[in-house]
């Protein structure tokens, strides 16, 4: 009988070996599954300014989907983060893709040669910063909501689609603006 006891007592995991799996390996697993996660996934980010009111206000936390142009290029009205010739991350509308034709002519942008709705603007743009061109490959226009207080494709040309970040999907914070934010064409 004692050595039945000892077959089975080897046979199942000891205490010792269940509280180390409990207190070490799954808290080790997990913070490596959470490091994926935030490193090739998802990031937080922080808006600076005011140049995407209304859609995105200073001081509003925004969830950044890293892997969404991984098997796709970004689309017109995405809001997209990407690094700017400074090297720091500028949050924007995709308003034109490669091959478009945009123009911006009294503070009215012309997409295709079509006068674009905006419904997204805080105002129309009252500083004239024309912009005329063709989005050569590999490129995107990229404008703020509040046009007349945004840095944007009217100042540093059309972006490298590989200087996008990802995109934008929501608001996650302050609580009472938390929203999913979808793409206005």
């Amino acid at each position: 009988m004692a050595q039945t006891d000892d077959i089975a007592s080897r046979s199942r995991p000891s205490a010792r070996a269940i509280r180390l799996t409990v207190r070490v390996v799954i808290p080790v697993l997990f913070a490596l599954t959470m490091w994926q996660v935030f490193t090739q996934v998802v990031r937080f980010g922080y808006v600076f300014s005011s140049s995407m009111e209304p859609t995105l206000a200073e001081g509003d936390w925004y969830l950044l989907r890293l892997d969404a142009y991984s098997t796709q290029a970004p689309e017109r009205g995405e809001i997209v983060v990407y690094v700017g010739p400074d090297g720091e991350p500028y949050v924007k509308r995709v308003i034109a893709v490669a091959g478009d034709h945009v123009a911006i002519i009294r503070g009215v942008v012309w997409l295709n040669r079509q006068a674009l709705e905006e419904p997204y603007l805080k105002e129309r743009a009252q500083n004239e910063r024309p912009i005329q061109g063709d989005v050569p490959p590999e490129h995107l226009c990229v404008l703020g909501d509040n046009r007349n207080f945004s840095a944007d494709s009217r100042d540093v040309g059309f972006v490298p689609v590989e200087t996008v970040m990802g995109r934008v999907t929501g608001v996650v914070w302050p609580r009472e603006r938390s929203r999913s934010l979808v793409a206005t064409r």
